[in-house]
């Protein structure tokens, strides 16, 4: 279906707006304008228009071949990449060009099941600057071989950890079904996109047969998708088949207090797989892969904070390297701490060129993927600052040959 609607530039007014009651996050503001209309009457919509709040996705035709070859070479097994090309904002719209793609050749993926380890990463960041320098990463797309596409707890993972920015994207593709939809960020949240823009600069006709379809994103591991184990009617039935033994005959109770207390336990039994099988267990499971994820992002070479902390065993994971807060907010500071004979690990913030250091919070214990501590800029002019993680002993002396682990930040007014 080629759409027809076309973008325009908003209309001047005299009269002031008033401030939004949500301010614009300070990186959409720095975002580009779109530098021309988008040309709708030369684009093919797959699906429906974006609705408000979504991000609008074009997709030259190179790009989306490039996808379509790396989802065929292998359908016995999930494989993935990244998305390439630049953002731009109309407003309060949030557009995506995606100009080229890179196929990532992870080792960490199966027949459900793909992520990017810290290998791929590496290889990613290198061959964009070899082959791409001039665009930006914009998301990531894997396939989901016969199984639909739907964004499983998985696949949040991924997203929550390496694609953080309001305009990333994540693109699923069942090359078996023919199937593709688009997820994106909507209110702090991931949900799918309505629909997605073909610009037809090779040809008029589409380059790739996908059509989009309803889905959602489910709060289960893929693996439990993919054996059906997703089935809201089912899983009462299951439930209660491990809580009963399976017996199918229909059960009589007296209104003895004997067998009052029988329901109450078969009730609370029942609860508590239920807590333990459905929440527990994958809570957990998407906890360590969410950690998983991000440490092997922080180990890659290419990550910003991996030169200004070059020991894995002392590093400040989040802020990032060059990253900026406002004067007065509470900077938290995550990062792993786990430095040998350290008694305590100490946050200390100076002006850059300054040579005095200021403590402002230190721990005790030993933290990996945790929060170290808090660094409260209520007190601080706007300005260029080094923050340092540093292992110190039960003097407060840093450690000896303990490594250097120093990032910068920015305090805007």
């Amino acid at each position: 279906m080629t759409s027809a609607s076309t973008y325009s530039e908003p209309q001047s007014s005299t009269v002031p707006s008033p401030p939004p009651a949500n301010p614009t996050p300070e990186e959409v503001l720095n975002l580009p304008k779109r530098p021309s209309p988008l040309p709708v009457e030369a684009c093919i919509l797959h699906g429906q228009r974006p609705s408000a709040g979504q991000v609008v996705v074009v997709n030259s035709q190179h790009a989306l071949v490039q996808i379509a070859d790396h989802s065929e070479s292998n359908l016995r097994s999930e494989l993935g990449g990244v998305l390439l090309g630049h953002a731009y904002r109309d407003g309060e719209t949030l557009s995506v060009e995606i100009k080229a793609t890179l196929p990532v050749h992870s080792s960490d993926r199966g027949p459900v099941h793909f992520t990017f380890n810290a290998d791929a990463w590496r290889q990613v960041h290198l061959d964009r600057a070899a082959h791409y320098p001039h665009l930006d990463i914009v998301g990531w797309f894997h396939t989901h071989p016969g199984l639909g596409v739907f964004y499983s707890s998985d696949d949040v993972v991924v997203h929550s950890a390496a694609f953080t920015l309001p305009w990333h994207v994540g693109l699923v593709v069942d090359p078996v079904r023919q199937e593709a939809v688009y997820f994106g960020w909507q209110k702090g949240e991931l949900a799918p996109i309505n629909g997605y823009y073909e610009l037809t600069d090779v040809q008029p006709a589409t380059a790739v047969p996908w059509k989009v379809v309803r889905t959602s994103v489910y709060n289960l591991p893929e693996s439990d998708l993919a054996s059906g184990m997703y089935d809201p009617a089912g899983q009462s039935a299951r439930l209660a088949e491990a809580a009963y033994g399976g017996h199918s005959q229909r059960m009589t109770f007296s209104p003895s207090s004997r067998h009052l207390g029988l329901i109450v336990g078969s009730v609370a039994l029942a609860l508590a797989l239920f807590m333990l099988l459905f929440w527990i267990v994958p809570l957990n499971r998407q906890t360590s892969q969410m950690q998983t994820v991000i440490l092997n992002m922080a180990n890659s070479s290419t990550y910003p904070n991996a030169a200004a902390c070059p020991d894995p065993r002392l590093r400040l994971i989040a802020p990032m390297q060059g990253s900026a807060a406002r004067v007065g907010s509470q900077v938290e500071l995550i990062g792993t701490a786990v430095y040998p004979d350290a008694f305590r690990y100490q946050i200390d913030v100076r002006l850059s060129g300054q040579q005095e250091w200021q403590k402002v919070d230190d721990r005790r214990r030993p933290a990996e993927l945790d929060m170290i501590g808090v660094w409260n800029t209520g007190d601080r002019l706007p300005g260029l600052y080094d923050v340092r993680l540093t292992a110190v002993d039960r003097n407060a002396i840093r450690l000896p040959n303990s490594p250097d682990c120093v990032i910068q930040m920015q305090l805007i007014p």
